[in-house]
């Protein structure tokens, strides 16, 4: 894990002197999965937002003992969604992993890509953002890799029908017989497991809690050490498993972070979020902070109206995760018309934590399915560095397909200033194919469908938006569901 506050005087580094340590080489790791297609897409963001002509993709196919099976390079040239089903390229080997790295002469300045990795089921469509790399150089391994900490914040789910997993990935070296600990924490319930594991290079192994802890478990904190591994960022892919459909919702894992101490000179922090109708809205909390005491609210706008829920105490001493339903504050209030809500948190101390992470939850309102959508998220703070004359600039994918309720929320972080313009372009495969302009304000969200948007397809097709205003705190979800299943996932903007 790299200090945040280093990330900080990196990213102002940047903006003073942006040809110093440049980066020419961006990559990410995809796991093959049973029972659906890997595919990565992308929006040539490179083109559109640094008017970069022409980026190399390089694709690998890795087979379960790390060799290399084939590789592909394409060169990225068109204003295009590039999406690109891996295994249908690579049909003819038995992959286990694909390594893809972009290449450029130009600066690209974050060496993870903005790339989504979508795992398409009979019946689900799991989407990630990239989430594990092979290191770029030595150097950049020292800050990385400096401080290890067990990663967490995935929601935990073991019933007869559904299971919870993780994958743990390898880098460039592979996993010899290290030891894997494990913890799971809920009220006055303790579990700790350290688990001998081996794992060739550029490959990885799923577990799954069952068979690890042996009891059903809804709900509590599991934490997750990881062996050391030179020149490779790691979080581990985890979520929830349909034991009889296998159909899956997983996302990244998140730092604990709650033996560091990491804070900002501030006392609050806060996000705001779209709130969609005929949906599950909810956040969940992990106690996996820097030590804090915290006060933890709900903000919503009706009507030119604030509405503020009960103050609840959180800390990172606590024993369980903190949930908030905010359908249920919605619906005690008798609100109408509500499109967004803000998750306020307020240090008792001094300082507030600089991670403040959660996991922003959607689902099929009417179904008892737990295969809702997850997403990652952190807490927005006023200390943090936002270069001068910064504009608004949010793009990620979204899903069209007859099976799909998708959507896309539009919002600021910040529920305070003024409204915005808000400008959207949609991009397919073919390119820029539709543009709208909205008017954005504070404490409210823009919600599109995408059948708002286009055509309904028959086949499934990954597609992007790119969104612009002027003001800097722009940020935007998109969460899709399975009509007939009930399965949601989701990801945050880049």
């Amino acid at each position: 894990m790299k200090d945040y506050h280093k990330v900080q005087r990196d990213r102002i580094k940047y903006h003073a002197q942006p040809n110093k340590n440049t980066v020419h080489r961006s990559s990410l790791i995809a796991p093959e999965l049973p029972n659906a297609d890997t595919w990565i897409g992308f929006v040539n963001h490179f083109l559109i937002k640094r008017n970069y002509k022409s980026v190399a993709l390089k694709i690998s196919a890795i087979g379960a003992n790390g060799e290399l099976l084939d590789s592909s390079t394409i060169e990225i040239n068109a204003p295009i969604v590039y999406s690109i089903n891996l295994s249908e390229i690579f049909k003819g080997f038995k992959a286990k992993n694909y390594l893809i790295e972009f290449f450029s002469e130009k600066n690209l300045f974050i060496p993870f890509p903005a790339v989504i990795i979508s795992h398409q089921g009979k019946d689900f469509c799991n989407v990630v953002h990239s989430y594990n790399r092979v290191i770029n150089d030595i150097f950049e391994d020292d800050q990385i890799n400096k401080t290890q900490v067990s990663e967490a914040s995935f929601d935990v789910n073991i019933t007869s029908k559904y299971d919870t997993f993780f994958n743990l990935s390898s880098g460039i070296s592979s996993i010899d017989n290290k030891f894997l600990k494990l913890s799971y924490e809920k009220d006055k319930k303790k579990i700790t497991k350290n688990l001998k594991v081996s794992v060739p290079r550029l490959s990885f192994k799923s577990f799954y809690l069952s068979k690890i802890f042996k009891k059903k478990l809804n709900g509590g904190t599991v934490r997750i050490k990881q062996p050391k591994q030179n020149l490779f960022f790691g979080r581990l892919f985890a979520g929830k498993i349909n034991k009889k459909t296998k159909a899956f919702s997983a996302n990244h894992s998140y730092y604990d972070v709650s033996k560091n101490k990491e804070y900002f000179s501030s006392t609050k922090s806060y996000r705001t979020y779209p709130y969609l109708s005929n949906s599950i809205n909810k956040i969940v909390m992990y106690p996996i902070f820097s030590p804090c005491k915290l006060n933890i609210q709900l903000k919503l706008i009706n009507k030119n109206t604030s509405f503020y829920s009960p103050k609840i105490k959180f800390s990172s001493n606590s024993k369980s995760p903190l949930s908030i339903n905010v359908n249920e504050f919605v619906d005690s209030k008798k609100l109408k018309d509500i499109s967004a809500f803000t998750l306020i948190a307020n240090s008792l101390g001094k300082n507030i934590p600089t991670r403040l992470s959660h996991q922003l939850i959607y689902g099929q309102k009417s179904n008892v399915n737990p295969l809702n959508c997850s997403i990652n998220v952190s807490l927005y703070n006023d200390k943090m560095f936002v270069p001068k004359k910064k504009t608004g600039f949010a793009w990620g994918q979204f899903i069209n397909h007859k099976n799909y309720n998708s959507k896309i929320g539009f919002c600021f972080a910040s529920p305070e200033k003024d409204a915005d313009n808000l400008s959207i372009d949609f991009y397919n495969s073919d390119g820029l194919f539709k543009s709208v302009q909205k008017k954005l304000k504070p404490n409210e969200s823009v919600i599109l469908s995408a059948n708002e948007i286009m055509k309904t397809s028959d086949k499934i097709e990954f597609c992007w938006y790119v969104a612009k205003c002027n003001r800097p705190d722009l940020t935007a979800y998109s969460v899709h569901g399975n009509i007939l299943s009930g399965n949601f996932s989701g990801e945050h903007n880049f």
